[in-house]
């Protein structure tokens, strides 16, 4: 398969920002285990946090190929930047883009065009993060029978759904 002329633009464009920013940071980011928002900020602004989300959505309407470039590259300096891209692109956001409400759609594309990284919550007290030893279930009935946890990190973020 040949890259299409925009893709190998885009493709640029990542390992520039990779073997710069990226580069510096790293091992930095790795060892600090904090989560780095100035490398949001510089996605941001290279256009990689949401790509993937509809035009009208204000997105790129890009495809998890053009996706998939990008973490490509990231990847190759830092794999938590790359980890961001990933749920930037693909993961809930797909899931919500494809599922939710009109106004969900708008909300999330708002929150991870604006840096926010989307986040769905696997978890139940005796499952964990073992989504087949869930015991919730969906039913139409007028309430639901589940327990719920608090996840830590949950607070960083506002696209939680």
């Amino acid at each position: 398969m040949e890259l299409s002329s925009q893709q190998l633009a885009l493709k640029e464009r990542a390992a520039a920002l990779s073997n710069g920013l990226l580069r510096k940071r790293g091992a930095e980011i790795d060892q600090s285990r904090e989560y780095p928002w100035d490398v949001v900020e510089a996605l941001k602004a290279e256009r990689f946090m949401g790509m993937t989300i509809p035009k009208e959505y204000g997105g790129q309407g890009r495809s998890f190929l053009d996706t998939v470039l990008v973490i490509e590259e990231m990847a190759r300096s830092c794999t938590v930047s790359a980890r961001i891209v990933v749920e930037a692109n693909m993961g809930a956001i797909s899931t919500v883009m494809a599922y939710g409400t009109d106004p969900q759609r708008k909300r999330a594309a708002d929150l991870v065009l604006a840096g926010d990284k989307p986040a769905i919550c696997i978890t139940e007290p005796d499952a964990g993060s073992d989504a087949s030893g869930m015991k919730t279930r969906a039913q139409r009935q007028e309430a639901l029978d589940h327990r719920r946890r608090r996840v830590a990190a949950a607070p960083d973020f506002r696209a939680r759904f």
